[in-house]
């Protein structure tokens, strides 16, 4: 979240993005390699999720750390995974 945080900037109080008139492109390499905790669960992937979640442009982005109920917004915001099959070299 930290990285996320620190590659945009801060439009307003609780919307992140690139710098005007540019868009991010995020490239996320071996996408399927978080090892998964007891319950199962991928907190790497459930952050990009949160993030990229695309039910509409206004609800992608993630709760900040320090201010408790703070959702920050991410816009103009790409992302493009990769991947491997499980087990794969």
């Amino acid at each position: 979240q930290a990285f996320f945080e620190e590659k945009l900037e801060k439009i307003r109080k609780n919307l992140l993005g690139p710098p005007s008139g540019k868009t991010f492109l995020f490239l996320i390499d071996d996408l399927n390699m978080p090892m998964k905790e007891t319950y199962g669960a991928q907190p790497p992937i459930e952050l990009l999720r949160q993030i990229i979640n695309i039910k509409d442009d206004k609800n992608g982005g993630f709760y900040d750390l320090k201010k408790i109920g703070l959702f920050k917004r991410v816009q103009k915001t790409l992302f493009l995974a990769a991947n491997a099959p499980p087990g794969g070299g």
